[in-house]
């Protein structure tokens, strides 16, 4: 997945300038950006923060100084506002993403597109099914689109260039050329496509086998065309800024490297293991007793976490999922679509609709033999899946898939088709009521409200919409409205206050976003049984099948906002499933209407829901083969987390890297003095950011965290409190040699400071510190250090062993955010300007920082900007973009690109 990559913005204070009402609009000038001379308008896929330069800057000379009133930029002649044209997210920074590409993706992507080209253009040329290949000649080119606006990752060969890419060895380049050459790519292809659909019968196969050529190129020899005139055209005539490309390119592959291996234990505690030293506790001072009501459950489930818990594990029974399941969901009803364009005369063979049914089957059917065989070593954890607060909604797509093939199985084996239904059908409505008896004898939290409530619902009104054949048989019309109205009349109920709280929750988990999309299958779905059992085209067909189609307009907005922009995850099936519905009103009304408008619609509309359907099968091997699936990964992201585990990790790599600086200021490399004394300047900065951030982690804890944990299980944090007491003991004596470090002459002064005052000045200038002083210092350090780091990091895992969990367990998501809030409280300004930027920089690698601010986010989100504008000026910038991409709201007020949230 790319993370964009926006220009950078120079890093000065940030002033708010008020304009005179007097001054006009042109004259006012964004206080965050230097003056402008020359400047460079991007566009991309993220809200826009344009890149400006000067002759002082290209000089590298410091355009602003820190903390200096750039007000007066306003009032110059020659200074010029970017002011954006499009509304931010429609900005669009061309030849700046991604940072970074493996070669090899895009060498597989280029064989495929040349192989498919060469394929289509013979096919052509020999008069084979010359209808299909236009449709497919058209998804080439929305390959092409997809990859130039929105990354490899958007594309069906992007997605199976990738799976390859895994076999090869990485070889990292600038993706700036790539972009480029995709742009080349899409006006080859688009010559291509309206060759074959408005050309004589040779213009379409000519452009596609001098794109083939360009592509073959690329893929099988290595040599990009596109590329070469990126490098030889676009670049020697400042067309883009090369400058910020090499840097961008340069520094995210360093910290990929650093961080390569995610799955494995941590250094520290694989260091600890090699000793001896590391050891799950299993004694407890102080704890409620495990023979009490309180203490049992805690101590016996998760307090001791064994080595197991802790390793990675893969385990195909184990860590099935329910939602493991959507792929074959997805297939199935993509050969639904299919299979009514075939009984509709507009498709000439049935062997699509049967291929995907296969396909679906086997998809589905060897997730049902893993997830029973789940069932049977390990009960409780099916048992949890369904009691889960989102993935009790996706068992639905069980009982959906199972009406799904019984849809179609008919005409083809009824009986099959019958059982299906009959079992699909039945399970759901039971699982409806079922989920709805839950709901209201446990009453759902806030964070549990989305729009994956109503899955259920969908199924009861495929399920209607399935009997259509079965309609002259006695009671069926009968117990299709009792399908269809009262689900129908549910979702009506829970729409409006399903969409007010997706619109009060800006925070919505974007794993879950995808659920918006019920308003699509929603709608739809309920025109099409409609129209099934009244066999009416009055006003309520109409208003339903345009409801969902405006839906589907929004959506497409939505994805052009970068509203779906979470990793790929199995929940995208779903909204295969959703557009899938969406066609069944679709072709209904081209049928009624029969004009080529609507013919070109649904045949859009099918390619749409197919290319989506191959994209996500090739994000789906790639999981797998990559390992992402069935594997135990951490729970998500809450309110508390970036307090606990995400914090405690940044002071664990954080005291990796005082130590390594504190050894490299007394080693001697053979190189410059100035090395060591930059060491030290590193060392005293970092350690200073560590303190303040210590400082205040500890304080919340002591004073909200602590007596909060003591209110579901005394005295639980009792022997956290004693460590606190002893790391801040060895953390005063380190802090007093530090401020001997930062201050020498307490060291080096004599007695002559009693002379007088001139005579003491004149011989204390004289004085030289003594030699090797800092150093005997430094040396003198580094054992209380290690001493001191050592116990920090045992105390981290103390508390994640057996206190965070029972936030996670016991404490509702309400009060967990209130708790959050009051945590925040407790450290001044001046502090957290130190301890965010520190603990946002010190993760171990990149999704851990955005964690880590999505966390942050479901505590605070009113206050995402100002915490934007402290990172924007305590980190690097080029971090600072990467962030602000994949959490938008980041972005500062009054700098260009912010978008105002409250």
């Amino acid at each position: 997945r790319f993370s964009a990559h926006l220009p950078l913005v120079p890093k000065i204070d940030l002033i708010r300038v008020r304009a005179k009402r007097a001054q006009p609009a042109s004259a006012r000038i964004n206080p965050c950006l230097p003056p402008i001379t020359s400047q460079l308008v991007l566009v991309g896929r993220r809200p826009r923060i344009s890149q400006v330069m000067s002759a002082d800057a290209k000089e590298g000379k410091k355009l602003v100084k820190p903390g200096e009133d750039v007000s007066v930029y306003g009032l110059k002649d020659d200074l010029k506002t970017s002011v954006p044209w499009l509304p931010n997210f429609l900005h669009f920074p061309f030849f700046y993403f991604p940072y970074v590409i493996n070669d090899w993706s895009a060498r597989f992507v280029g064989m495929q597109v040349s192989i498919t080209c060469i394929i289509l253009g013979a096919l052509f040329l020999a008069d084979v099914n010359r209808g299909a290949i236009k449709w497919f000649s058209a998804m080439v080119f929305a390959g092409y689109v997809l990859r130039f606006g929105w990354g490899g990752n958007y594309s069906f060969f992007g997605a199976v260039g990738n799976v390859g890419a895994r076999f090869c060895p990485a070889e990292v380049m600038a993706g700036a050329p790539k972009q480029f050459a995709a742009l080349c790519g899409i006006m080859f292809s688009m010559s291509a496509m309206l060759g074959y659909f408005l050309g004589p019968f040779w213009l379409g196969p000519l452009f596609s086998f001098m794109l083939a050529g360009a592509a073959g190129m690329e893929g099988f020899l290595g040599f990009c065309v596109g590329c070469w005139f990126f490098e030889n055209l676009l670049v020697p005539f400042n067309i883009v800024d090369n400058d910020f490309i090499n840097k961008a390119s340069s520094q995210v592959p360093l910290e990929r490297k650093k961080f390569q291996d995610r799955f494995v234990r941590k250094s520290w505690e694989s260091e600890e293991k090699e000793n001896g030293t590391y050891r799950p506790f299993k004694k407890f001072k102080g704890y409620a007793p495990a023979n009490t009501s309180v203490g049992r459950p805690l101590l016996v489930k998760y307090s001791d976490k064994t080595e197991h818990y802790r390793e990675d594990d893969v385990n195909y029974f184990t860590h099935c999922k329910l939602s493991y399941m959507l792929p074959g969901l997805g297939w199935a009803a993509v050969a639904a679509t299919f299979k009514q364009l075939y009984l509709q005369g507009l498709v000439p063979d049935q062997y699509p609709w049967v291929l995907m049914t296969i396909v679906g089957i086997v998809l589905f059917g060897t997730w049902a033999a893993f997830y029973m065989t789940k069932l049977v070593i390990n009960p409780m954890r099916v048992i949890k899946d369904f009691e889960h607060k989102h993935d009790r909604y996706y068992a639905a797509g069980i009982t959906i898939a199972l009406i799904l093939f019984g849809y179609l199985a008919q005409r083809e084996n009824d009986d099959i088709a019958r059982g299906l239904f009959w079992v699909g059908a039945m399970g759901n409505l039971f699982l409806t009521l079922w989920l709805l008896t839950r709901t209201f004898i446990h009453p759902i939290s806030g964070g549990e409200i989305t729009p994956a409530m109503t899955i259920p619902l969908l199924g009861n009104l495929l399920a209607s919409v399935t009997l259509e054949q079965w309609l002259d048989w006695d009671s069926i019309p009968d117990l299709s409205y009792f399908l269809w109205a009262p689900s129908f009349v549910l979702w009506l109920l829970l729409a409006p206050g399903l969409l007010f709280k997706i619109m009060d929750s800006p925070a919505l988990n974007p794993g879950l976003r995808v659920t918006v999309m019920t308003y699509i299958a929603a709608p739809a779905l309920a025109a099409s049984a409609y129209f099934t059992l009244s066999r009416s085209e009055d006003v309520i067909f109409f208003s339903l099948f345009f409801f969902s189609v405006l839906a589907e307009l929004f959506c497409v907005m939505l994805f052009l906002a970068n509203y779906f922009r979470a990793n790929f995850n199995e929940g995208y099936w779903f909204a295969v499933f959703c557009l899938s519905a969406g066609f069944f009103p679709l072709l209904t009304f081209h049928l009624l209407r029969k004009t080529e408008f609507t013919y070109v619609w649904v045949m859009a509309h099918e390619s749409v829901l197919l290319g989506m359907a191959l994209i996500l099968s090739g994000h789906t091997i790639n999981n797998v083969v990559h390992g992402k699936w069935f594997r135990k990964w951490p729970g998500p992201v809450g309110a508390l987390n970036w307090m606990t585990r995400l914090s405690h990790d940044a002071f664990r790599c954080g005291g990796a890297k005082l130590l390594e600086l504190a050894d490299d200021a007394i080693t001697d490399y053979g190189g410059p003095a100035e090395d060591k004394k930059v060491k030290l300047d590193q060392f005293i900065e970092l350690f200073d950011q560590y303190t303040v951030a210590l400082d205040v982690h500890a304080d919340f804890e002591d004073n909200v965290m602590f007596p909060a944990i003591d209110m579901y299980c005394p005295n639980r944090a009792k022997l956290a409190e004693g460590q606190h007491h002893q790391i801040h003991d060895s953390l005063a004596k380190i802090i007093a040699i530090v401020n001997n470090i930062k201050d020498p002459s307490k060291t080096a002064k004599t007695g002559a400071e009693s002379e007088t005052k001139a005579e003491g000045k004149e011989e204390t200038e004289k004085k030289e510190e003594p030699k090797g002083s800092t150093e005997d210092l430094i040396k003198e350090l580094i054992p209380l250090l290690k001493e001191f780091v050592a116990a920090n990091n045992e105390h981290f895992v103390h508390e994640e062993d057996h206190i965070a969990h029972v936030f996670r367990k016991l404490m509702p998501s309400k009060e967990a955010k209130s708790l959050a809030r009051k945590c925040f409280r407790r450290g001044s300004p001046e502090q957290w300007r130190k301890a965010l930027p520190f603990i946002v920089t010190n993760q171990e690698y990149y999704s851990r920082r955005v964690n880590f601010l999505l966390s942050l986010r479901m505590a605070y989100p009113e206050r995402m900007q100002l915490f934007g504008a402290w990172l924007y000026q305590g980190i690097d910038e080029t971090l600072f973009q990467r962030l602000r991409v994949d959490i938008p709201e980041l972005a500062p007020r009054h700098t260009q690109g912010h978008w105002r949230m409250w």
